[in-house]
Formats: structure tokens, sequence, C-alpha cells
């Protein structure tokens, strides 16, 4: 008898983490810090999921209504992994975001390359700033942000609840933050840049023969290092460290938990 039980203890354990898996292992998927270019060994990216599954077990070992069958629950737990991934990468696609605006101004968009935080074609800029932003997150002890996250979405929306009645406009709310944060913290250097832009047009109009556009992205890009220098990773460290935060998240799902 003790056997047995054990095998439905182990049976009921063994769909508790499958579906909390799910939800965690897309976060990590999606999350640049974390993604198939960092912990590239599918090994490696296992253990340190099931790590981090031991680790939030006392909110995760919740048992789910199976009466509406395993497809019906998994996929919900995709949806909500997905809408949070989403809102936990915030951040990290703003700092590159505005990498590839900035470079994008100063004409250096030729020299595009694979990023190997994102896995995606980006400019320099934008890989610096990834790699930055990566580097200030973990300094200021992103990683046990990274797990209160995922420990108060399990509170908040225990595996298998349901997601009638969720607000999926949150969804375009993030494209809008995103678009929103990337042009005001990439501004100081794009007016300083449009400006250089303007004086670059009247230097041609009265001196043609220095030809001085030859020299624009080399001084573009002095202008750009410089002005970001002074504010750069400041704006990075404290509003995107900020932005890292579950308040979109409750917005989804709150509303679904009321129903």
């Amino acid at each position: 008898m003790p056997l047995i039980s054990l095998f439905f203890a182990y049976q009921e354990n063994s769909m508790i983490i499958m579906l909390a898996y799910v939800r965690v292992g897309i976060v990590f998927l999606m999350l640049p810090l974390l993604g198939g270019r960092i912990l590239s060994h599918l090994i490696v990216k296992n253990m340190v999921i099931f790590i981090t599954l031991i680790g939030i077990w006392p909110d995760i070992r919740t048992i789910p209504n199976i009466e509406q069958g395993w497809l019906v629950l998994i996929a919900r737990e995709c949806v909500t992994g997905l809408m949070l991934a989403m809102i936990l990468s915030l951040p990290f696609w703003i700092a590159s975001a505005i990498g590839e605006v900035i470079d994008n101004q100063r004409g250096a968009t030729i020299s595009d390359s694979i990023d190997p935080v994102n896995g995606l074609q980006s400019t320099t800029m934008s890989s610096f700033l990834s790699f930055a932003f990566g580097a200030i997150f973990m300094a200021q002890g992103g990683m046990i942000l990274l797990m209160n996250a995922l420990v108060q979405s399990y509170r908040v929306f225990p595996s298998g609840s349901s997601l009638l009645g969720a607000q999926w406009a949150v969804a375009g709310k993030l494209v809008h933050l995103l678009l929103e944060n990337s042009v005001i913290l990439a501004a100081p250097t794009l007016i300083t840049l449009m400006l250089s832009e303007m004086t670059l047009g009247v230097f041609s109009r009265y001196c043609p023969q220095l030809n001085p556009f030859s020299l624009s992205l080399s001084l573009k890009s002095f202008i750009a290092f410089t002005i970001f220098m002074f504010y750069g990773f400041g704006a990075m460290s404290e509003p995107l460290m900020l932005l890292f935060t579950l308040t979109p998240f409750y917005q989804f799902v709150l509303p679904a938990v009321g129903n």
C-alpha cells in the first residue's frame, strides 16, 4: 500500500511540475538574459528551470482542476507564460530598441550583426546596450526580482485558472510602452544628432569642396557616444528596472480571476 500511495503522489506531483514547467520554461526561453544564446545547452537550461521550480514549489503545488482536460490546462499555461515572458522581457527589449534608434539616426545600420543575447540581427549599439542592461540587471539583484515575479504570478493566477475575462488589450499596451520608452530615453541623443545634421547641411552649403558628409558617420558617432555617456546608463538603470514589474500582468489576469 505505501508503494501505491507513493506512485499516486509521484503521478500527481509530476503533473503539477509539468504544468509549472510550461509557464516557467516559456519565460526562460523568451527572457534575453536567459535565452538560448546564453544558456545554450539544453540540459543546463532544463536543470536551471527545475531548480527554479524546486525553489518556488510551495506556490506551485496547488492541484489544478483536471476535469477540463490536460490539453486545455497546458494551453492556458502557454498563454499565461507567454504574456508573463513578454512583460518581464520588456525592459531588455527597450534597451535593445534604444540602440537601434540611435544607430539608425547616426547612419550605422550598415554594421548590423548577430546579437549574441537576443539571437537576432541588430546594430552595434543595440548589442552593446543589451549586454550593458543585462549586467545592470544582474548587479541590482535581478534574479531575485525574477524569482519574486514568478512566485507572485502563481499566487495571483494559479495553474489551471480560467482566462475568461482576461484583458487582451494589455499586449497592445506593451507595444506602446516599448515604443514610447525607447524613443523617450533616446531623445537627448536623437535631438543632438538632428542638430548636427542641420549643421552639416549648412556647412556643406557654404563649403561643398570639403564634402562634410564623408565625415558625418564619424562625427555623429562621436557626438552620440559622448551625449549618451552622460545620461544613458543612469537612464537605463532606474527607469528600465522600474518597468520590471508585474503590474501589466495583474491588469491582464485579475479580471479573469474575478470571474
